[in-house]
């Protein structure tokens, strides 16, 4: 008798979770649709790839030389060491003393140049970074790093013309800098140079056909010109090179609306927010 008397309890407690899931769902894809022209120009940039030069920090980093070939010595490779420690630490300052005293004891050591135009960008003293970022290129022309973190501090000061200057410089020594490329397409993009961009994507992708942040981003430039079918295509390929990449859910999704699938719209929506779940109170701004 108490077994059946608790059954329609039991029910109800079961639709009322389920009434409460689905409010928070609705919640959910009103925020990210209330976001929906934001996202648009959502254009995703590499994660901040400045690195300190011969620091050990990174598996692809070679030890530093010297404008005569020569490797550092090592007192010379310690302090670099301590310099780009301090830098992780926070310690600008300490690492700008270190990296300023290997220059001025090896004024001809682009490497140590360059480091000490890394720790002026951390400082965002972007006049001295470029300062020294010019005096690694001078030394050495061929400075791929040097060339493409110049590019990178003339975009935050908003001088497109100086950055796609430096940009081509280092396309010049190293046609297939992906990195490079795609910086091209953000800026041709932000320039409404549509055809431009979608060409340096391209470029991007052949240089490396899992580039996903390039596949993302020429998306939004079919995106904006309302080639649903084109955007859709590049937001799937920027998955199935990274499938826990969420941005290319959250815009493919707005593909599917502006083409009338709603449903296949708020299936996108829940995936995103699934991968990342502050895209259900921050969509708007570029990871940079």
């Amino acid at each position: 008798m108490s077994t059946e008397n608790n059954k329609p309890a039991e029910a109800g407690s079961g639709n009322a979770v389920k009434i409460f899931i689905a409010l928070i769902v609705v919640m959910v894809l009103f925020i990210l649709f209330i976001n929906r022209g934001s996202l648009l120009q959502n254009y995703q940039p590499d994660e901040n790839e400045q690195t300190v030069s011969g620091s050990g920090k990174t598996p692809n980093q070679t030890p530093a030389k010297d404008a005569t070939g020569a490797k550092p010595t090592d007192e010379r490779q310690a302090l670099n060491q301590r310099g780009a420690d301090m830098l992780e630490a926070g310690d600008i300052e300490g690492a700008i003393n270190i990296f300023t005293q290997l220059v001025q004891s090896k004024p001809d050591d682009a490497r140590s140049w360059h480091n000490l135009g890394i720790a002026y960008t951390k400082k965002r003293d972007y006049p001295n970074a470029i300062y020294q970022f010019n005096k690694a290129i001078e030394i050495e022309p061929q400075f791929e790093a040097a060339l493409y973190n110049l590019g990178i501090i003339y975009e935050e000061q908003k001088n497109s013309v100086k950055a796609l200057e430096t940009y081509k410089k280092l396309l010049a020594v190293n046609a297939n800098e992906k990195r490079a490329l795609m910086r091209i397409g953000i800026i041709y993009d932000e320039q409404n140079k549509n055809s431009d961009a979608i060409e340096a994507y391209q470029k991007a992708i052949a240089a490396d056909p899992k580039y996903h942040t390039a596949w993302y981003n020429m998306g939004n430039t079919y995106l904006k010109l309302k080639k649903y079918d084109d955007a859709i295509s590049c937001y799937q390929k920027a998955i199935d090179a990274n499938p826990a990449y969420a941005n290319p859910y959250v815009n493919m999704a707005h593909c599917y609306k502006f083409k009338g699938n709603e449903e296949k719209a708020q299936e996108l929506f829940q995936k995103a927010v699934q991968l990342d779940p502050s895209l259900t109170g921050n969509t708007s701004k570029p990871r940079k």
